[in-house]
């Protein structure tokens, strides 16, 4: 089937994620906007161009969207962001931490 569609619209994109420890990715930022999720909580999304093709980074862990914060990354900036552990919390519920790092800008390289 050939013709315009509405998913045209929408650039190929893979979504980052982080399952092993070790997972990383490398990239320079391309955008940054917020993530809105079905129970209305929002996260930072930002767009890397990496060696593999553009990709989406959701930071909805909170460990993650933390370092995020703190480092206030921007688009042109170079990202890297490696899962180095997951730490079991009550509730059955797991923790993952990250090492974030940002090179570009102002700020030294890594």
């Amino acid at each position: 089937m050939s013709g315009n569609s509405v998913w045209d619209e929408f650039p190929a994109s893979d979504y980052i994620q982080f399952e092993n420890p070790g997972d990383t990715v490398t990239g320079t930022i391309t955008s940054i906007g917020v993530h809105t999720w079905a129970d209305g909580k929002k996260s930072p999304q930002i767009g890397l161009d990496t060696p593999d093709g553009d990709k989406t980074l959701t930071a909805g862990q909170v460990q993650l969207a933390a370092k995020l914060r703190e480092l206030r990354p921007n688009v042109g900036d170079t990202l890297t962001v490696t899962y180095t552990r997951s730490e079991k919390r009550d509730g059955g519920k797991t923790l993952k931490h990250f090492d974030v790092k940002v090179a570009g800008g102002d700020r030294a390289p890594f």
